[in-house]
């Protein structure tokens, strides 16, 4: 028998799902408003591929929080994990790099609080 992932871990999904729809729909249906709020650079284009990866990301985050078993959220953890991850490392180098509104930190925070979030759950869970 499988063990109960933790509420703890039913937390996190739903935080990143609720947070990432937010984010997510801005990015998607928005960008030019987002653009013009946060005095982000405008790529309107990409903004919208953002927007679906992170959407995208969030309806996998509701998915798991439905689950009750590790092996059911496994596979929803790692992609969680790398999603997060590679976006906390891309936001850095692009913080590094290009001239970013403060909003820049804001979301490299985001992605880093929810990499560690989901650390834990992972080894928590494993």
């Amino acid at each position: 028998m499988t063990a109960e992932i933790s509420p703890i871990s039913k937390y996190v999904f739903l935080l990143h799902f609720i947070v990432g729809l937010i984010f997510g729909a801005f990015w998607f249906l928005l960008p030019e408003y987002w653009s013009t709020l946060v005095d982000w650079p405008a790529e309107y284009a990409s903004g919208r591929i953002v927007g679906m990866a992170t959407i995208m990301m969030a309806v996998g985050s509701i998915l798991a929080y439905r689950k009750t078993t590790w092996d059911q959220i496994e596979i929803y953890v790692v992609m969680e994990l790398v999603f997060n991850i590679l976006g906390a490392v891309g936001m850095l180098w692009n913080v590094f790099t290009l001239t970013l509104p403060v909003m820049a930190w804001v979301l490299t925070g985001l992605l880093g609080l929810f990499s560690v979030l989901f650390l834990y759950v992972y080894f928590t869970g494993k």
